[in-house]
């Protein structure tokens, strides 16, 4: 309220005009592998700029969300491993073994661990959000859709800008880019950030802060021609995170011991009933209460998180009439995770992951033009390594109490014990893949396409007793392989009634490779492998741009999964225990986004998303049938509206302000419906308003995100074993000044 009634006041005072209104922008995207109109291509695509990127504070992919009702993250850890879902599509699983149902990129370059993609957003130009199976172009592990991160290219003036942002929780952020400008046949860019904050959860149990935030990163992008028909573009990154994970907190499932009368020696904890679970005051199975604020809990240890990210990637491109482009990289991820997972002052669960990758792609993209057709085509080709240590310790509190582990596997897991386990993964990839439009008439362009793959894995695992016993060995030492032959294709046609409006159907088949089992400890645990995914999309849609100043699109569609890969924890202690499952799932659903110019330095830009999504057959792990329950993370709706205002306060002076509203219904976060595993629907508001001056190229704004300071819960995982859910929140509500600069 208070930014609506500076605009008020402020617009009559301006003592200039409000320039002209330009027109609305043509979005281009590179959903086909090249440059186009929006418009012309036969899918469902959401583009947020560089200045919304900007003004709404996104610093991780995990905060793409906010601004498009179509995507929903689960960020369990924090700068690492985003659990990214497009229209109830994703991975539940938190392992790095496993194979996420969106694909990320970085430019043209295929991000495959999911340790790496949640990187650091700076210094972008825009984020394409295409959805639906990219089964032709993209392929790999694309079954929900793709993101697409385009970072700035370098400019042909030198100069760059900087950015100095302060803001709650003791928030210091430092951005910084710098242009060569043209030397010779080359440009360059720099650019780099640091971050740091102190947290918004307190630990009670020390008095220090959690979740706090501790990364910098740098890249340099090289641009130019080498010969007349050749062209380079290479890009070297590097990022560090030292940064507190997400504060978990925690809800316990147990009665609280009576201390007036307590149980007998040896008694089992007693469940709590419905009522006492959602009021909160029952307790894990130590007897600890949590307290109901997320913002202030007890830790025994503080969650950490160690994060490298690094790589590069080399682009070779060739104009003439069959282009040509070689895209080779390497990006490599190392993490280390200490991690408080009952999030109590006790010792009761607490885990460490190690975990490093690397992962080698090269692709070459051909495309040309005939009389009446165009087509694209190519081959990729992936060769990825991951390395995991996870240590896993529970009931040090009674350890420290001198109560000894238990070595009969059927009891021990009642007692304190520590396990050790390690695993290997190498996947390797091939795929050739071609895509035509045939220009049918004036109007009418029908696509087909078709990739072909070939996949091969290799897992091997082993789990110890971290113990002194004569025998350690808890799981032996097991491997399993897969090698998988998939095709997928898709099939469309665009009706253009004129060149800024047209209709598409689409129909497409989608691929996710298959995968083990990351989360097996023990012998009786299956490695796997798990079948692959495959995912049958109808779509139709409407795409317009009106008078220059509205655009928008809307697209009905239809999802129907076979083997939809599902990770459920087992009812079986210890928690840890995790398998793999195979569902079939059907969803369907609207998409719908709007952009407008409207009256007096007004603007507007909207997304809507309305989903069913459920299983149709599925029996999980511990053998409950939950066909018919809804897909993990898959909000009925969704919305995301913004308004913006440009004015002048002088010729020189501008200023502008922007409100973003953000609404989800609820959502589960397992496939059990349980309502302990949900989040209630939830409002939230952001706000920006800043001066500018566009001659002298600075700019003063404050924002604010979370503005009603809701509390809205983004991960939640059972274990009941333990007696405690852990919960994880979003941040509450945070204001921030930033001052940029551009020299």
């Amino acid at each position: 309220m208070l930014i609506l009634s500076v605009l008020q006041l402020a617009a009559p005072q301006a003592t200039a005009p409000v320039p002209p209104v330009p027109a609305l922008e043509v979005i281009t995207v590179t959903a086909r592998r090249q440059p186009d109109d929006s418009a012309t291509i036969p899918s469902s695509i959401q583009v947020i700029g560089r200045s919304d990127l900007r003004q709404g504070g996104i610093n991780n992919a995990s905060d793409i969300g906010d601004l498009s009702a179509a995507v929903t993250i689960v960020s369990t850890f924090g700068s690492s491993a985003p659990q990214i879902y497009l229209r109830g599509v994703g991975s539940n699983d938190v392992n790095p073994s496993a194979n996420p149902g969106i694909a990320a990129y970085q430019n043209e370059t295929y991000l495959a661990s999911p340790l790496g993609q949640n990187l650091a957003l700076f210094d972008l130009d825009r984020v394409e959000i295409v959805r639906g199976p990219q089964g032709t172009l993209f392929g790999r592990n694309a079954t929900g859709g793709t993101l697409i991160f385009h970072t700035r290219e370098p400019d042909a003036a030198r100069g760059g800008e900087a950015n100095i942002r302060l803001g709650s929780f003791g928030q210091r952020d430092i951005e910084a880019s710098l242009n060569t400008g043209d030397f010779g046949q080359y440009r360059g860019r720099f650019a780099a950030f640091v971050r740091k904050s102190d947290g918004w959860t307190k630990n009670l149990a020390n008095g220090q802060r959690a979740n706090d935030q501790d990364a910098a990163g740098g890249r340099f992008t090289l641009v130019g021609e080498v010969t007349p028909s050749w062209n380079i573009n290479l890009l070297v990154d590097y990022a560090v995170d030292r940064s507190g994970m997400t504060g978990h907190s925690g809800l316990g499932l147990f009665e609280p011991p009576n201390q007036a009368s307590p149980p007998p020696p040896g008694s089992p904890p007693k469940p709590c009933d419905m009522t006492r679970l959602q009021a909160g005051v029952c307790s894990n199975i130590l007897g600890y209460v949590y307290p109901s604020d997320p913002s202030k809990q007890g830790y025994d240890r503080n969650d950490r998180e160690y994060l490298d990210v690094g790589g590069t990637s080399l682009t070779l491109s060739r104009v003439g009439d069959v282009n040509f482009r070689s895209i080779t990289s390497y990006r490599s991820a190392r993490r280390e995770v200490r991690e408080d997972t009952d999030a109590s002052p006790l010792s009761i669960v607490a885990l460490d992951f190690d975990n490093s990758s690397g992962a080698f792609t090269q692709e070459f993209l051909f495309d040309g033009k005939m009389t009446t057709m165009t087509w694209r085509g190519g081959a990729f080709l992936l060769h990825e390594r991951l390395a995991t240590t996870n240590r896993f310790e529970t009931l040090g509190t009674l350890r420290a109490l001198g109560v000894g582990f238990i070595p009969d596997p059927n009891f021990f897991a009642f007692g304190p014990f520590r396990l050790n386990q390690r695993y290997k993964q190498n996947v390797q990839s091939a795929a050739a893949f071609v895509e035509t439009d045939y220009q049918a008439s004036a109007k009418l362009t029908l696509t087909a396409g078709v990739r072909l793959t070939h996949e091969t894995g290799k897992f091997a695992t082993q789990t110890l007793f971290d113990e002194v016993i004569a025998n350690p060995v808890l799981s032996p030492l097991r491997g399993a392989k897969v090698s998988t032959d998939a095709i997928s294709w898709r099939l469309a046609a665009l009706y253009a009634f004129a060149p800024s409006q047209s209709a598409y159907a689409s129909i497409s088949r989608g691929f996710k490779s298959g995968g083990f089992n990351g989360g097996a400890l023990f012998a009786s645990d299956v490695v796997g492998p798990l079948a692959p995914e495959f995912v049958i999309t109808y779509e139709a849609g409407i795409k317009w741009r009106s008078s220059r100043v509205v655009s928008g699109e809307i697209s009905v569609f239809q999802n129907n999964y076979d083997g939809l890969q599902d990770y459920t924890l087992r009812s079986t202690p210890p928690p840890s225990r995790q398998a793999l499952d195979s569902a079939d799932a059907r969803m369907s659903g609207v998409d719908a986004s709007l952009r407008a110019l409207l009256p007096l330095g007004f603007s507007m830009r909207a997304s809507v998303s309305l989903l069913d999504a459920k299983y149709v057959d599925f029996v999980d792990a511990n053998g409950a049938d939950r066909s018919g329950n809804r897909l993990r993370v898959s909000p009925r709706t969704s919305s995301n509206f913004s308004v913006l205002w440009n004015g002048r306060v002088t010729p020189r002076l501008g200023v502008r302000a922007r409100v973003t509203y953000d609404q989800r219904s609820e959502i589960y976060f397992d496939n059990t419906n349980s309502p302990l595993l949900r989040s209630p629907s939830s409002e939230t508001l952001a706000a920006s308003f800043s001066l500018e001056d566009v001659e002298r190229r600075w700019r003063i704004e404050i924002s604010g995100r979370n503005l009603t300071d809701q509390r809205t819960l983004i991960a939640a995982l059972n274990i009941a074993n333990y007696g405690f859910v852990q919960q994880t929140f979003a941040p509450p509500r945070a204001v921030q000044v930033s001052f940029s600069t551009g020299f």
